[in-house]
């Protein structure tokens, strides 16, 4: 007969254990999603690519900045919202890149709505520093922070999205 009560000793243990390593998993996990780098869809003209890819290559091979790219690099029609909604969804932050004729293109400013839909913060950053192009009309309506083409300003905002 004793062995029936530690067989249920055993079980009751055997949860509490189960329970406490659950616990670490989870823990393991949350601890792990806070070291990743952040995953950001950029938002931009397609006449400003070279500027992207800039960044994109900077994102990968710099000490000053670090994410992984999210974004969709297809044509603006039903599927590619569909893949959009989705990266979005799975991105920290969506990035506009701001250049001269981005206040005015559909894709962006739907890319834009769509952020702010899901909840997720909206960075704005100038592709050129000498000149004043005109914020995307949602990016203004929704108070949306504009930074300069500076590698550590990004990367500070990015942190701090990340950490709240």
């Amino acid at each position: 007969m004793g062995g029936g009560i530690r067989g249920k000793r055993g079980t009751a243990w055997s949860s509490r254990y189960q329970d406490r390593e659950n616990l670490r998993q989870i823990k393991l996990s949350q601890y792990h999603d806070k070291q990743r780098k952040p995953r950001v869809f950029i938002s931009f003209h397609i006449e400003d690519e070279a500027q992207v890819n800039l960044l994109r290559y900077q994102s990968k091979n710099s000490d000053q900045l670090e994410f992984t790219d999210y974004s969709v690099k297809e044509p603006f029609d039903e599927k590619w919202k569909t893949q959009c909604t989705e990266r979005v969804k799975q991105s920290s932050a969506v990035v506009v890149a701001i250049g001269e004729e981005t206040h005015k293109r559909e894709a962006v400013l739907w890319e834009i709505r769509k952020a702010h839909e899901l909840g997720k913060p909206v960075i704005g950053m100038r592709i050129h520093s000498d000149k004043n192009h005109k914020i995307p009309q949602p990016m203004l309506s929704h108070g949306d922070k504009v930074l300069p083409w500076k590698l550590d300003a990004l990367q500070a905002e990015l942190d701090r999205i990340q950490s709240s």
